[in-house]
Formats: structure tokens, C-alpha cells, sequence
């Protein structure tokens, strides 16, 4: 039995994957305006910098769009009901399952416990800190690139959602993302959003349309 899914999230997805698609495409220009390569990952290898208040933008936009699209994945899963697992070789770039947030917990070196309360010692900064205000595009070049494969290769991460939903670990979490709660969006936006996650949250614990017996 195929989950059924309300006419509503049908029409978000229909809509959203293609207006998803076109806004990748469009940051991937802005992130590499200048005759950017032909690969999204040798963009990522030759990225710009830019603002970090823009790259933030962009990066909250990234988001939301990631969390769109493994809903719209777990959905369309879930409609379709059972299909062939993915190629044993099949390489993944935009990953499926929804992480929680890792704290950060500072070890004190053996050597000296007090170390995070000095103050750091005089000389140039790293290499890799920024001091113009400017930050490097490369991550979310790489979180692009990875969308752009979900748009090119639609079936074999379908695919590789099924294989993952049978799974009892299921691959979304159930509060809602923080990149659908931002003020930023539109009373609309966010409404439709909840619905989806909503509904995907009960497509990816409708067992039946995993079944392969």
C-alpha cells in the first residue's frame, strides 16, 4: 500500500522542485560570477570570496532548500511505494539524513589546563582566518554541488531514500528545521513548509509503502 498523499504537498512538491532547482543554479552564478568552470565540484576548488554577511544569506537559503528537498525525497518515496535498491557503486554527494547539532566541547590540553584563558600569543593570524571581512565560497559551493546532483540523478536518490527508510532509524528529525522557522519567510512560506515536513514526518513512518515482502 502506497502512502497517499494530500493534493496540497503534491502541488508544493511539484512547484519546489523546480523553483529550488532554478535558485541553486542562480547561487551557484553568484557564488562564482566570473565564467565559472563546468563542474560544480571544480567550482567549489577555485571559489571566490565574498562578504560574510552574503555568504550567510546564502547559506540560510542553502538550508532550507536541503531540507526541502529530503522531504520531498522521503514523500515521493514513500507515494511510489517499493523500488530497486541503488547501485552497490552509486556515490552520494547531498546527504540524506538529517544530523542534529554536535556541541562543541573544548579537551584542555594535558600540558596546560588554563590554556582557553590566555590570551592568544602575539604574530600574524592563520592563513585560513579571514581579516577583510571577506569568506571563502567553497562550503557553500559544495552544499550546491551536492543539490545539483539530487536534480541530475532524481532516480538514484530516490533510490537511496527507500533503501534508507527501511532502515528503523528514520532519516528526518521531528522538530521542524531551524532554516523553515526563520523570520525571513512569509506567513505562506512557512505554513507550507511545516505542512510538508509534517506530512513527511508520517510518510517516513508509513511502513507499508516500504514493504518489499
Amino acid at each position: 500500500m502506497n502512502f497517499p498523499v494530500p493534493s496540497r504537498t503534491r502541488d508544493l512538491i511539484s512547484h519546489w522542485w523546480h523553483a529550488v532547482l532554478d535558485a541553486v543554479e542562480n547561487l551557484l552564478l553568484r557564488c562564482h560570477p566570473a565564467d565559472p568552470p563546468a563542474s560544480a565540484a571544480a567550482q567549489a576548488a577555485e571559489a571566490p570570496r565574498m562578504p560574510r554577511v552574503e555568504a550567510g544569506a546564502i547559506s540560510l537559503a542553502i538550508g532550507i532548500f536541503e531540507a526541502l528537498v529530503r522531504r520531498m525525497l522521503v514523500v515521493m518515496c514513500a507515494e511510489y511505494g517499493p523500488i530497486a535498491p541503488p547501485p552497490g557503486d552509486a556515490k552520494l554527494l547531498f546527504r540524506l539524513d538529517e544530523c542534529p547539532p554536535v556541541p562543541v566541547i573544548r579537551t584542555p590540553r594535558a600540558d596546560d589546563p588554563d590554556y582557553c584563558l590566555k590570551a592568544p600569543t602575539a604574530g600574524p593570524l592563520p592563513a585560513d582566518r579571514p581579516t577583510d571581512g571577506l569568506v571563502s565560497s567553497a562550503p557553500l559551493l559544495k552544499r550546491l554541488a551536492a543539490l545539483v546532483h539530487v536534480f541530475e540523478n532524481g532516480e538514484l536518490y530516490l533510490q537511496a531514500m527507500h533503501a534508507r527508510l527501511l532502515v528503523p532509524l528514520k532519516p528526518l528529525l521531528a522538530p521542524q528545521p531551524k532554516a523553515f522557522l526563520d523570520a525571513a519567510l512569509s506567513q505562506e512560506q512557512a505554513d507550507n513548509m511545516r505542512h510538508l515536513h509534517e506530512v513527511a514526518l508520517d510518510a517516513q513512518s508509513f511502513d507499508k509503502a516500504f514493504d518489499t515482502s
